[in-house]
């Protein structure tokens, strides 16, 4: 498999080829093919220091829980607070936990310092995607605060959703998969009337206090939704397409930045290159979900731009579940396969001497025959490469970050 011709190649040191590849695209997501790797969190903080600095870009959107980054809002705004303890409070799946995250972070806050302006969000589910809570004692304040009368609609969905609550997304769908259908439907009713009941209040004077919330109630139900999703896949005959709550979560969480900070704010957002890509994943054999940049897409067309990063050789990480563990588990390193013969990183290699790094602007060739795989994790799944990202960053090697612990 050998990239089209009309492939454009870019110059990856030369920032004139990062702002060529963006234009005028008011939504840039950053992808990686796997995470808590060294050379993507370095990579990425170059392109966002880029964006924020020469493209006037003003919200970094994250693939961390909405619920818990608050506290990293506040903190590159000139909060109080010790670094590190604001990254592992401020962000879901342990991505706080890494030197080159929190050499981020720092960035922001003296970019913000010096008179900047960026703001963050997390884009995801609460809880590490396995527990509502953090995302439901933010609605419980609210409501204490604004309606004390509806108090009780979120207690009941804490009580409903404990059951399955755990601390990440791989112990939360065992602990589902134990409840009965009653169990299950209570928890999805709780959470189901605790957002139709803050719809049905009146706003009051802070408009946006009660959009936040509403959003919190709604990581909540996605995260349950998700839950259901899941244990589907579990079943005999596996649906062809299936949605991804999360996904779906994730580009909410872009349009509620767009609302909050107005729809000539230029937002980039970090996540995965199968959350980011513009069209379904096939994460499991048969069985497509929609992306949240399948979503994004539909919705901003050309104003979005999905770029993907990955890499020739190397080695990459897994997650193994640990009670022992800061959040239930633990990240491992795992061997990287060759590039499979179909995939972008192997269609590269046969051109790019000595593995360089490379940018490449895969819009022109849209439409053409070309590479059919990318790398994912430890393996590499099928996509449409010239379809599904706008542009891709090869690197020639990758590594976890030591993680602390």
């Amino acid at each position: 498999m050998s990239l089209p011709r009309s492939v454009r190649r870019l110059p990856i040191v030369d920032p004139s080829g990062l702002a060529d590849l963006v234009g005028h695209a008011r939504v840039v997501a950053i992808g990686e093919n796997n995470h808590h790797i060294r050379e993507f969190t370095q990579l990425r903080e170059q392109i966002l220091r880029f964006l924020v600095v020469e493209l006037g870009f003003g919200v970094l959107g994250f693939e961390s829980g909405f619920a818990e980054s608050a506290v990293v809002d506040d903190w590159i705004r000139g909060g109080p607070g010790d670094l590190d303890a604001v990254a592992r409070e401020g962000l879901t799946f342990r991505f706080g936990d890494s030197a080159e995250m929190r050499q981020m972070l720092g960035w922001l806050r003296a970019h913000n310092d010096g008179g900047g302006r960026v703001r963050f969000a997390g884009l995801d589910v609460p809880g590490s995607g396995g527990c509502p809570l953090p995302a439901l004692r933010r609605v419980r304040d609210y409501l204490a605060a604004h309606a004390p009368g509806e108090l009780r609609f979120a207690e009941e969905a804490m009580t409903a959703t404990e059951p399955y609550s755990a601390p990440n997304n791989g112990l939360a769908p065992v602990r589902y998969a134990e409840l009965g259908a009653a169990a299950r439907d209570a928890a999805t009713t709780s959470l189901s009337r605790l957002l139709l009941r803050l719809d049905a209040l009146p706003p009051g004077p802070d408009r946006q206090a009660h959009r936040i919330a509403r959003h919190h109630a709604l990581g909540a139900l996605r995260l349950d939704e998700q839950l259901r999703e899941l244990a589907a896949l579990s079943e005999p005959n596996r649906p062809a397409w299936l949605p991804s709550s999360r996904d779906i979560y994730q580009a909410e969480t872009v349009r509620l930045l767009r609302a909050l900070y107005g729809p000539d704010e230029r937002i980039v957002l970090m996540l995965h290159n199968a959350h980011a890509q513009r069209v379904p994943m096939q994460l499991l054999p048969g069985t497509h979900f929609p992306s949240a940049g399948t979503y994004l897409a539909a919705d901003y067309g050309t104003d979005y731009l999905a770029l993907g990063i990955t890499a020739h050789t190397g080695s990459t990480t897994d997650v193994r579940l640990d009670a022992h563990a800061r959040d239930g588990f633990e990240v491992v390193t795992r061997p990287l396969n060759p590039p499979a013969e179909d995939s972008i990183e192997q269609a590269i290699a046969s051109t790019t001497p000595h593995h360089e790094p490379v940018l490449l602007d895969l819009r022109p060739a849209r439409g053409s025959a070309g590479p059919t795989s990318i790398r994912h994790a430890n393996t590499h799944i099928p996509v449409d490469v010239l379809t599904a990202f706008d542009g891709l960053a090869c690197l020639p090697a990758m590594k976890p970050s030591i993680l602390t612990p």
